[in-house]
């Protein structure tokens, strides 16, 4: 496999740190996005997920729950793709257009490695315009492929994957405060108007400034789980 890492994004959000990175998809070893939605494949990542948990747990595969690998797994690639989006948009006021047709991957331990090719950007004055942008492509050309996917294959709720999503982007912030305080208003005001495109609306709660997604990631179904601090679960009796 060739390790070229050339940055399909700019320098700008490129040194943002790895988080934010996205390589351009030269050399051999990448794949076209709509391989990965084969379901012997993506049953081969979720299963590779799963038996990172267990070993990480200290137990056998069978004890990780299959929809536990396999929200990890989409929350993962989530975040793996709604990082650039956001980081381009604080720190360039642009997104770039993460759609099947520019994505690639390739295997990467027990996940996935996404890179980009013959990229596009669209130019956007707010984050409204962002969000939209951001709606069309990843979201609706990338991701609901996917979740359509895991929720017919192995019975994943929706609700719970758009929970994901919108937690991956607000989980980019946080990440991307530790970096360049600067941004951070920028990236809040475009976690804010994802959250009311139509697809995560009614996702998360952010009264009196708070950031609650309204289901759960279901990690704390995995052996020594436990709950993300912007769990639905939180102040309930126990999860269930």
């Amino acid at each position: 496999m060739d390790d070229h890492t050339d940055p399909a994004v700019p320098e700008r959000v490129a040194r943002l740190g790895g988080y934010f990175a996205l390589d351009s998809a030269t050399g051999s070893g990448w794949r076209p996005v709509a391989e990965l939605l084969d379901t012997a494949t993506l049953a081969d990542r979720v299963g590779a997920t799963r038996a990172a948990i267990a070993d990480f747990s200290g137990c056998a595969p069978t004890a990780v729950p299959v929809r536990v690998a396999a929200s990890s797994l989409q929350m993962a690639i989530a975040a793996r793709l709604m990082s650039p989006a956001l980081g381009s948009f604080a720190a360039l006021r642009a997104v770039p257009m993460l759609t099947a047709r520019s994505l690639r991957w390739r295997t990467a331990g027990h996940s996935v490695q996404f890179g980009a090719t013959e990229l596009e950007w669209r130019d956007t004055g707010d984050a409204r315009a962002a969000a939209r942008a951001i709606d069309t492509a990843l979201l609706g050309d990338a991701l609901a492929p996917l979740i359509d996917r895991l929720h017919a294959d192995v019975a994943l709720s929706p609700q719970v994957m758009w929970g994901n999503v919108v937690s991956s982007a607000n989980g980019a912030v946080t990440v991307l405060g530790m970096t360049d305080r600067s941004l951070v208003s920028a990236g809040r005001q475009l976690v804010t108007a994802l959250a009311g495109t139509q697809r995560l609306r009614g996702t998360v709660d952010t009264a009196n400034g708070a950031f609650r997604r309204r289901s759960c990631c279901l990690f704390y179904q995995a052996p020594h789980g436990g709950l993300c601090g912007d769990c639905v679960l939180h102040g309930a009796d126990s999860p269930r």
